[in-house]
């Protein structure tokens, strides 16, 4: 029986379609791609995730990418670093089903990668406050898929496993949480209504 459900927050709470993001950012096609390269598909965001798991700032990527491209467009990266989070939006339905979800007795929890930065975006929403836990990849040190990041979910709640519910976006993820004995089957990007089927597949109580 599920009793907890598990969110992830970028691409399931905060909507961020990098095509769009970089599109409404700069409509460059040179700069676009610069951006893509140099920045999302670097070591500091996706590679390793160095800022998401809060072992740098985001001063110090700013300044690794700067030097790394030879100071070629200084002013493009820092603009794109501090004003990413303009261009990505809460889907407030997803709030108000968490909402739904708590006046159903489901206990609910958020397990994210993400920084200060997005945290800080995210909090104007009070999906903090709404929620009975939460566990976030820069605070902890810790990034998913790895099982470690689950685990410390798991000990600091006293979860059972099998009691919860897990809705991420990404295949890996919940291949992880899967091993890990927590239901869940990955959800589409940016999309309610397969967050919603996902609910109704493990009979989940809405209203």
């Amino acid at each position: 029986m599920i009793k907890n459900i598990i969110f992830d927050i970028s691409n399931v709470i905060l909507n961020f379609n990098v095509s769009e993001v970089l599109t409404s950012f700069t409509k460059v096609k040179e700069n676009q791609k610069f951006i893509l390269d140099n920045i999302i598909n670097s070591p500091e965001w996706l590679g390793n995730s160095l800022i998401d798991t809060g072992f740098i700032k985001r001063e110090d990527a700013i300044e690794i990418v700067k030097d790394r491209t030879n100071h070629v467009k200084d002013k493009l990266i820092s603009n794109f670093w501090n004003t990413y989070n303009d261009f990505a939006f809460i889907d407030n339905r997803v709030i108000d089903l968490i909402k739904q979800l708590k006046n159903n007795n489901y206990r609910v929890y958020l397990l994210s990668n993400t920084n200060p930065y997005t945290h800080d975006f995210v909090s104007k929403s009070g999906v903090f406050e709404l929620v009975d836990g939460y566990v976030l990849s820069y605070i902890e040190h810790q990034i998913k898929p790895y099982q470690g990041i689950y685990k410390t979910l798991i000990n600091r709640y006293n979860l059972t496993a099998e009691e919860c519910l897990f809705i991420d976006d990404k295949y890996e993820n919940v291949k992880t949480a899967n091993e890990l004995g927590i239901k869940g089957e990955n959800v589409q990007p940016d999309d309610y209504e397969s967050i919603i089927k996902l609910l109704e597949k493990y009979d989940i109580k809405r209203s």
